[in-house]
């Protein structure tokens, strides 16, 4: 079950036979056209003042609506009307019992320049909820009370056959119309015969009228001229008869002709026609396919244009990248050659003081050897004088060494403080050896990081590379798609002209055609 409405007509207004619409959907409002006709359950009326497309009336969450849709005329609402002409008004509540105006009267001269009313549509709205309940306005009603009625129940079940009940009596009242439009029409085709019988009378009356007339001519006719005189003169008729029938056919064979010929051009203008028709149907799909490619080239060209700024964008990015990392290079090159410099100048004083304390090294053990050699000479035991004379000798001598010793270390020590530092002179052989080592490691280390900055150095100039070729790939695709584009845009330039050079040329043929004919 929907919502039902119906649309009693007033007394003043445009006649109409009384509607009751469904309305499971919007309903439109309108003129009669071709292809809506007025029937007795829609919205249409054979009316000048309505427009085709006058308001809308649906049914929404248990309320009515009534919307003015743009109409010449307006729409009314309890004689309030809903917006101005040819605006859209905003959908109004509807009720039953309200008054409801499509359109206003207007007067209009015909060709004899009398003056004519074209009525409006005035009906009486009544509205019904799927479950049967009529839609009143409670707010206006004089019976509204705030209290509800004890004891007052409706079954579903009742609701139902009441459901039924109406369902059953609209399907009697669509058959009892059913049947009255078939007795109207058989009426109609009554009178029309009988309109036909009389007019046949009339006829029949007129010509045996006009029989009785023609026989007195003939007869005083025949009593005026001679038997050989009418024979003359029938002979002369019948001459004039063949004469007429003979330029009566002669007119009908050149009309034949002429008619033969148009229809003949016709069906080439036909032909013409489809065959242009298909062209242009072709073109079209040429045009549209074309179109299609258009876009898709469009869209891969932004695409490549965004593919190309972000290559740009990672080839700046990466130039930069390429000179911080040469400008950290250069610096940490720097730093490294510094170092090593430092290094090496350290390297060089350490072996020259190993030299030192080598020879140093080898003094003293000659020193060593030589005392060892003299002592065991000097060795005489029970010899008490010689032991003095060796202790004195062995003063004298040790005082001699230590003179030697001091004189030759003071050399020695005046040519190595040239050379080494007085931080490096407490140093034993082996640390001086581990100093040196480590010296040779850190070198080999600054010499590897070297290596490695120099590789990722050459990593990012062949990045660099990459994306300058990426680049340049990205142009000429960029290129490539520019002179497609063009060229697309060229043949849809070519097609619309051919497609417009076609439809003159048929338009003339027509024009030519329409003018012999």
């Amino acid at each position: 079950m929907s919502a039902v409405a119906i649309l009693s007509c007033q007394p003043n207004s445009h006649p109409f036979r009384e509607r009751h619409i469904s309305l499971h959907e919007p309903v439109k409002i309108g003129r009669s056209v071709a292809r809506a006709r007025p029937a007795n359950n829609n919205g249409i009326f054979d009316c000048k003042v309505l427009s085709r497309n006058h308001a809308m009336l649906w049914y929404e969450n248990g309320t009515f609506y009534l919307q003015d849709t743009k109409s010449s005329n307006g729409t009314f609402i309890n004689n309030q009307r809903l917006c101005k002409g040819g605006e859209e008004s905003s959908p109004r509540e509807a009720y039953s019992g309200d008054h409801i105006q499509f359109g206003v009267d207007v007067m209009e001269n015909n060709r004899r320049g009398e003056k004519i009313t074209h009525g409006c549509i005035i009906a009486t709205i009544t509205l019904f909820h799927p479950d049967g309940r009529e839609a009143k306005n409670i707010y206006t009603d004089g019976n509204f009370t705030n209290t509800v009625t004890p004891g007052f129940t409706i079954q579903s079940q009742e609701l139902y056959q009441l459901a039924q009940y109406l369902q059953e009596a609209l399907h009697r009242e669509k058959m009892l119309e059913q049947k009255f439009s078939t007795l109207q029409q058989l009426l109609n085709n009554t009178q029309e015969s009988s309109e036909d019988g009389w007019q046949a009378l009339i006829d029949e009356d007129r010509l045996l009228s006009r029989l009785e007339v023609l026989e007195n001519q003939l007869h005083t006719y025949s009593k005026n001229h001679s038997e050989d005189a009418l024979r003359q003169e029938v002979v002369t008729l019948q001459e004039e008869k063949l004469q007429y029938e003979t330029t009566a056919k002669e007119s009908l064979r050149r009309v034949l002709q002429e008619k033969l010929e148009a229809v003949r051009k016709l069906s080439d203008l036909e032909r013409s026609l489809h065959n242009t028709e298909e062209e242009c149907t072709h073109l079209k799909d040429m045009c549209e396919k074309s179109q299609e490619e258009l876009q898709q080239l469009a869209e891969k060209y932004q695409d490549q244009l965004k593919e190309v700024s972000n290559i740009q964008g990672q080839l700046q990015d990466a130039e930069n990248s390429h000179l911080e990392e040469r400008e950290k290079f250069d610096k940490e090159k720097t730093d490294l050659m510094e170092k090593i410099e430092d290094l090496m100048k350290e390297e060089s004083i350490l072996s020259a003081k190993m030299e030192a304390l080598q020879s140093d090294n080898d003094i003293a053990r000659e020193e060593i050897a030589s005392l060892k050699e003299k002592l065991e000479s000097m060795k005489e035991p029970n010899n008490h004088e010689k032991d003095l004379d060796e202790k004195t000798d062995d003063d004298e001598t040790e005082d001699k060494n230590t003179d030697e010793k001091k004189l030759f270390n003071s050399d020695t020590s005046d040519e190595t403080s040239k050379i080494i530092p007085t931080s490096l002179k407490d140093l034993d052989p082996e640390e001086s050896e581990n100093k040196l080592k480590e010296l040779h490691y850190e070198i080999e280390k600054y010499k590897a990081k070297m290596e490695d900055s120099e590789t990722r150095l050459k990593e990012s100039g062949d990045k660099v590379e990459q994306l300058q070729k990426d680049l340049e790939i990205a142009q000429l695709d960029t290129r490539q798609y520019v002179a497609k584009i063009s060229s697309l845009e060229e043949k849809l330039k070519l097609s619309d002209l051919h497609m417009n050079q076609m439809m003159e040329n048929t338009m003339s043929d027509l024009k030519t055609a329409v003018i012999d004919d």
